[in-house]
């Protein structure tokens, strides 16, 4: 009798924790979803990726490539951080490997990298400008239907540079993936999220290089030819070499500490890292003190 009571108890705590975490997604969703005003270039580029709303979970879709990069940039970011000694070393080669470490992702769409990271038990805040990818995020959440992730992420519709304000300095790490080179104004984007970010603490960046190889092949080839990417997703202009994103990092106190090339491979939908940074990069780079 008392084996069973005790199994009805721990049942009706889950439901209750699960209810709790729906609750407060629900929550999030109306207390801090206020819109903020956008340039025309932030128009065009949200709704250029709302347009994709209906794909994003669709791994064999337009997105594709987006879900494969998972492979590379998710142990990118966990040895990375592993590597600054501020991981449990009794959590390293468990599941819960990030846990305790209050992680932001900015620009996080859909949530394809959010809840891998939320896997690994890392505490992350992802957020967007755009409402539809936001409430694809938490839609995908909830059908899901696991507490773990449920209690591990937030989502927020909210401009960097107003998350900012209520959280400088407080993250262990702000990742930036495949979304710098949707930025026009980097210095401004970028200072914000290396002051949200505590120091000691990294900034991890994944983007495309601003090279002729890149251009030929990563976007006329890649975009209009073999569809690796939904056409109209990147543009000349806005990429940037990781040679300038460390110059810009280092005039905010941030010392970059690892740059790997990485190649997609669209005959086989994966990702691998290279010794040529001529066509996408990861970039680490650790806060070494207040800015």
């Amino acid at each position: 009798m008392n084996i069973r009571r005790l199994f009805l108890n721990c049942g009706s705590y889950r439901v209750r924790f699960y209810n709790a975490a729906i609750d407060n997604i629900r929550e999030t969703a109306s207390a801090s979803d206020v819109p903020q005003a956008m340039s025309d270039v932030e128009k065009r580029e949200v709704q250029h990726h709302s347009n994709l709303a209906d794909e994003w979970w669709n791994v064999n879709g337009p997105l594709k490539a987006l879900h494969s990069l998972n492979s590379i940039r998710v142990p990118f970011i966990r040895d990375g951080l592993i590597a600054r000694g501020s991981i449990d070393a009794k959590a390293v080669s468990t599941t819960h490997v990030l846990e305790n470490q209050q992680i932001l992702e900015v620009g996080c769409g859909g949530g394809i990298l959010t809840e891998q990271l939320a896997r690994l038990d890392a505490k992350i805040t992802g957020i967007d400008l755009s409402d539809v990818l936001i409430n694809v995020a938490r839609e995908h959440l909830l059908q899901e239907a696991n507490a773990r992730l449920l209690e591990n992420i937030t989502y927020k519709i909210e401009p960097i540079e107003i998350h900012v304000k209520d959280k400088c300095n407080f993250y262990d790490a702000v990742v930036i993936s495949e979304v710098l080179e949707h930025i026009d104004d980097k210095v401004t984007f970028l200072t914000a999220c290396v002051q949200c970010v505590k120091p000691g603490g990294s900034v991890f960046i994944t983007t495309l290089n601003q090279t002729i190889p890149m251009w030929v092949g990563g976007i006329l080839i890649g975009e209009y030819v073999i569809n690796a990417a939904p056409k109209g997703t990147h543009r000349w202009e806005q990429l940037i070499s990781p040679l300038n994103v460390q110059r810009i990092l280092d005039t905010m106190g941030c010392q970059t500490i690892l740059v790997n090339g990485s190649i997609y491979e669209f005959w086989r939908n994966s990702w691998r890292w290279i010794n040529s940074t001529s066509m996408c990069y990861a970039l680490q780079a650790i806060k070494t003190g207040s800015f």
